[in-house]
């Protein structure tokens, strides 16, 4: 499977982003357009859910994460433009490195197939000593998120 690439400004930026909100989880999107790829930094709001309301949601933001539904939606629309493309969805794992959890698979799916099937899926460290960035994209053949290499772009 084809690597992810991703320009050094847009890594440095969602790494900014993990280290800003250490110690709960960021979450953004890459889209791309003009030749250039521009991150969308989300508002976590998991914490905010969680304090209204644990039962149904009983992690907070320092373990999960759930983007304020206008800024995706911004994004979405973005991406959606002539000559755009959505291309990652990220978000930190600030204590425990980076890597596709089961959660995270849990969250990219709709009834058993992913809900954005040409989106890359990137899940950074929160960076704070040693930068860490792993990437994920859908295989329909192994009907499962697989990770790919991530290239870095000057």
């Amino acid at each position: 499977m084809e690597a992810l690439k991703l320009e050094r400004a847009a890594l440095d930026a969602i790494f900014a982003h993990a280290r800003a909100t250490h110690p709960d989880e960021c979450c953004g999107a890459v889209v791309a357009a003009d030749g250039r790829q521009r991150v969308h930094r989300f508002t976590n709001i998991q914490g905010r859910l969680h304090a209204a309301d644990p039962a149904a949601y009983p992690r907070d933001a320092a373990t999960a994460y759930t983007p304020e539904p206008k800024e995706l939606l911004a994004a979405l629309r973005e991406g959606e433009r002539p000559g755009a493309r959505l291309e990652v969805f990220y978000h930190s794992h600030p204590r425990i490195g980076a890597y596709f959890s089961g959660e995270d698979r849990a969250r990219a799916l709709f009834d058993d197939e992913p809900a954005y099937p040409d989106v890359t899926y990137l899940v950074v460290a929160d960076a704070r000593t040693a930068e860490e960035a792993r990437a994920f994209r859908w295989d329909e053949g192994g009907h499962d998120f697989v990770e790919v290499p991530v290239e870095i772009l000057p």
